[in-house]
């Protein structure tokens, strides 16, 4: 059954044309990812699936009484609420009920002798005995607990729009819906949120329908694929790893047709410059059928983007950091941060930074683009160094002066002309690299979306030729092609790269070294994200509580002293080996899978996906191997 129709529907804004005669349905429990470059209209196709944009032309059907949310980049909030009352907006009449006894319960608390209040929250306990009360008020505090948001009494106005993202999030996964439409509902979530968000939505038993340019959630979560290229939509059954099977199948039948037909077309222009003498009715209808050809429409192949830039020269001193301290503000009497930190980074670094919302990661990247100072402890960089910081909000794109001006004139305040791999190029040319038609150069920057934004900002960066990439969630925003890009660009990139991602597979793909927070240290770990995250895995196997409950039993029966504390040592050891020994057959069993996948019949774009395991739990077995030989020698 069909929640949502949209039939023959069409839409522009201005000149620009984005849908013509388009028709979709949304079905019951139907899982659908909606991808394709930034500025095809994926944010507004959500919006008129909701209701809450107009169509241009066109109908749309929708199954009465429907119970939806749509979760956009901009969300609507009552900035008077708090964020317990902003949270149940879509609850109903247990909303005023739950949020009395919330304040009830917050002032029972308080004043505990206060018989008054203690009758009150007698008699609403009662109510909440009735209907689904105690279960909501369960589910509305884990949700909100999950993503960050504990202080139930505070003021919507106090949060920062990171924030006010989650919380509208947080609204709509707290109600019972039928069809949750989210606007890449994963940006502002660190990792640990996104695993969490996954599996909720997993289980969720409603229709979904999803732009997010986190691959790995894509994949999970989608059954269908829409994609949406110049204005038409093209379906994709199965995930991500489908579409990409397909697609990859697509593009090669389609150049194949395109050889094909450039061919017969070049035959028949040989033949019509011949000059036939005769023009029998044949020949007439040969002569037709070339002018008929020549008009064809030949599907315009997207051309890929192309970000290689000039080699700007990088010593071997890149950048010092000496007993590093940061605190939130600046200041000596501030929050600490991050205290005692020290590294020389070398220009080939691939670093990525990961830990909690809030434990200082985007303050450490503007301690080194040189936006904060130390409170202790020296930061140096190298002379020849160029840096550039592509940070979540860039200065002085929001100023009117700013949006007011044309694509093609903001890159060209950099450079009208630029040699890219020995080739002289215009900026008109090198904006072509970026997608941006010669059409699209012409609009002024108001007019873009903001994936849009974030892409002709990149642009503006690297057209500087910068030795020190800074990335600060960089794949915010923008769209799947554009980050795939941007992940072959930094591979080939010679310079030094420190990013902060929340994104699971670009982490995967770029970097070779792991800085994590562990509260106000930053520890430093070799390999990419995902051996990162097996290592951790590992730690907290031998960690976890059973083992530490053993320990505990296993240290009282012994004597406190020297051979005590080493036996103690060595049961830890010896824990540690057996998880070891247990975890390294799956992963050379997972290892001879991808051998054999290598070795086949495969299609390109899932090549680099394999490469990247493989090299993955290769680094994995290796550490494992010399951890089981260390603690082997040692027992």
């Amino acid at each position: 059954m069909s929640l949502i129709s949209l039939i023959g529907v069409s839409k522009d804004f201005g000149l620009d044309k984005l849908f013509n005669n388009l028709t979709l349905h949304i079905n019951e429990k139907e899982r659908l990812g909606l991808i394709g470059s930034n500025g095809t209209g994926k944010s507004t196709l959500l919006k008129m699936l909701a209701g809450v944009e107009s169509l241009g032309g066109g109908e749309r059907y929708c199954t009465p009484k429907l119970r939806m949310r749509l979760v956009s980049q901009n969300n609507e909030v009552d900035l008077k609420n708090t964020i317990l009352s902003q949270a149940l907006a879509g609850c109903g009449k247990e909303k005023d009920l739950l949020i009395e006894f919330n304040t009830i319960e917050r002032a029972v608390s308080l004043n505990p002798d206060d018989k008054l209040l203690l009758e009150k929250i007698t008699k609403l306990n009662a109510l909440m005995d009735v209907g689904n009360t105690w279960s909501l008020k369960r589910r509305c505090e884990d949700i909100l607990r999950q993503l960050g948001l504990n202080d139930l009494h505070r003021p919507v106005s106090d949060l920062s729009g990171g924030f006010l993202r989650r919380l509208a999030l947080a609204s709509a996964l707290i109600e019972e819906t039928e069809l949750l439409l989210l606007d890449e509902p994963t940006n502002h979530l660190d990792a640990k949120t996104i695993e969490w968000l996954e599996a909720w939505l997993d289980r969720f038993n409603g229709a979904l329908v999803l732009i997010t340019h986190d691959r790995r959630v894509l994949d999970r979560l989608t059954n269908r694929i829409i994609e949406i290229d110049k204005g038409k939509v093209y379906t994709y059954l199965g995930n991500y790893k489908n579409y990409l099977q397909i697609k990859s199948l697509q593009n090669e039948s389609d150049t194949a047709n395109f050889i094909k037909f450039r061919g017969i077309l070049r035959r028949e222009l040989e033949w019509l410059q011949k000059g036939p003498k005769a023009r029998s009715t044949k020949q007439k209808a040969r002569i037709d059928r070339i002018e008929t050809m020549q008009k064809e429409p030949v599907q315009e192949k997207q051309k890929p983007l192309d970000l290689a830039t000039i080699e700007r020269r990088i010593g071997k001193f890149v950048i010092e950091a000496k007993n590093l301290g940061i605190t939130s503000d600046g200041t000596p009497d501030g929050s600490i941060l991050l205290k005692d930190f020290s590294y020389n980074f070398s220009a080939d670094d691939r670093i990525g930074i990961v830990g909690d919302n809030g434990s200082g990661k985007s303050t450490f990247l503007d301690l080194i683009a040189g936006r904060r100072t130390a409170i202790k402890g020296t930061l140096e960089l190298g002379q020849t160094v160029q840096v550039a910081y592509f940070d979540q909000h860039p200065d002085g794109l929001s100023e009117n002066k700013v949006l007011d001006t044309k694509v093609i004139d903001f890159i060209q305040e950099s450079a009208s002309r630029l040699n890219l791999s020995g080739k002289d190029v215009s900026a008109s040319q090198f904006l072509e690299s970026f997608l941006f038609s010669p059409d699209r150069q012409s609009n002024f920057l108001r007019d873009l979306s903001g994936g849009e934004m974030r892409r002709l900002y990149l642009c503006r960066l690297l057209i500087e030729n910068p030795n020190i990439l800074l990335l600060d969630e960089p794949t915010n925003d923008l769209d799947v092609q554009t980050i795939s890009v941007l992940e072959n660009f930094i591979q080939d990139f010679k310079g030094c790269v420190i990013v902060v991602s929340h994104d699971r597979y670009f982490l995967d793909r770029i970097v070779n070294r792991i800085f994590y927070f562990e509260q106000t240290h930053l520890e430093n770990f070799e390999g990419n994200y995902s051996t990162f995250l097996n290592y951790k895995y590992l730690q907290e196997q031998i960690n976890k509580p059973a083992f530490d409950k053993i320990n505990n039993l296993h240290n009282n029966s012994l004597k406190q002293n020297k051979s005590e504390n080493q036996s103690s040592i060595d049961f830890k050891k010896d824990q540690e080996l057996k998880v070891l020994e247990k975890q390294m057959p799956n992963w050379e069993k997972r290892l001879h899978e991808i051998e054999q996948l290598l070795n086949g019949d495969i299609q390109h774009n899932l090549l680099d996906i394999l490469t990247d395991e493989f090299a993955t739990l290769t680094k994995q077995i290796h550490y494992a191997e010399e951890r089981w030989i260390e603690i082997s020698d040692n027992l």
